[in-house]
């Protein structure tokens, strides 16, 4: 199979370094070209400035998009309507909005979708979910959840505070991540609650945003996303009948990826202990690749992902529309 990857960013060589064998790259594409050409030079490939050019590349099967937020969804779109299989980075568009149009591009062509969510493969998370599905500690009660990073001088000049670029500010850089995870514990919410703040930074963009989402099951999430945590920090935190999971770290700055299982005990009192730790190594770009191209190979052009996708808008949405009126 013939890719193409556009954005040859930290996230595309990511992206490229993962693929699984019989995929090749026949092109790369970036706005900066002499880091586009020294990427396509690095992977022996052709160098293409224009994306328009590589969608409509009758050579190319399947896209990869690694760019910032605001290309997401022009070249989503376009992918989509000239057949070609994407797998767009998180969260696949600026706002809900733009989301619809990928939308439409895939109810009018239906290719294989997919959507850079790489946290699911982390083998923390795998480990909580296996736990989960067991069934053996009871059902989910509620999910407790931060996420931030750390910090770096000129950080607020960056793409991320830019609402062009972005779409918005910590809410919808880290917070995608969070509410995904939610989900895919089999927690989807209707009702969420929350405030934005910018704390720290001097941009017109939050942040921080501390929110909870609560559905009819009675199952509640607490979750918070941050830029001002002066030290990378992921922590999950899943409460369900009979014990608790907790999941600290993702590897590298945020710590080596560990998993505490607290079991009550029948009398209750202090819990059993178990510990599970992971290799440093990062598989989650492979294995969440490997899910992308086994769709492909399937046809299978499940409407799902765009559905997870949009779940994670429309919470998102309710979240600014809540701190607009505020």
């Amino acid at each position: 199979m013939k890719i193409a990857i556009i954005g040859a960013g930290y996230i595309g060589r990511k992206r490229a370094s993962s693929l699984p064998r019989g995929v090749d790259i026949e092109v790369v594409c970036d706005i900066d070209e002499e880091r586009g050409k020294q990427f396509a030079s690095e992977l022996n490939c052709r160098y293409e400035p224009k994306w328009e050019n590589v969608v409509s590349d009758k050579e190319v099967e399947a896209v990869i998009v690694a760019t910032t937020h605001n290309f997401l969804t022009p070249i989503g779109k376009a992918a989509i309507l000239n057949s070609k299989h994407v797998l767009l980075e998180k969260p696949g568009a600026r706002n809900i909005e733009e989301f619809d149009e990928l939308e439409n591009a895939f109810k009018s062509n239906p290719v294989v979708v997919a959507f850079g969510y790489n946290h699911r493969f982390h083998p923390g998370i795998q480990k909580a979910k296996e736990l989960v599905d067991s069934k053996q500690f009871g059902k989910i009660m509620f999910i407790r959840a931060k996420y931030g990073h750390g910090a770096r001088l000129g950080y607020e000049k960056e793409w991320r505070f830019n609402k062009e670029i972005s779409g918005g500010g910590e809410l919808i850089d880290q917070g995608p991540h969070l509410i995904d995870l939610v989900n895919f514990f089999g927690c989807k919410m209707s009702e969420v609650a929350g405030f934005t703040g910018t704390m720290f930074w001097k941009t017109p963009l939050e942040d921080a945003a501390f929110f909870i989402m609560k559905n009819s099951k009675n199952q509640i999430a607490q979750l918070s996303v941050t830029c001002v945590e002066w030290k990378n920090v992921f922590s999950f935190e899943i409460m369900l009948k009979k014990a608790k999971i907790q999941i600290d770290g993702l590897g590298r700055s945020y710590g080596k990826e560990h998993i505490t299982l607290y079991k009550m005990k029948p009398e209750m009192g202090p819990p059993e202990v178990e510990e599970f730790e992971f290799p440093e190594e990062d598989l989650s770009w492979t294995k969440e690749n490997k899910q992308f191209f086994d769709r492909i190979s399937k046809q299978d052009f499940s409407s799902i992902p765009l559905e997870d996708a949009r779940y994670v808008f429309e919470m998102i949405n309710k979240i600014y529309q809540l701190n607009d009126k505020s």
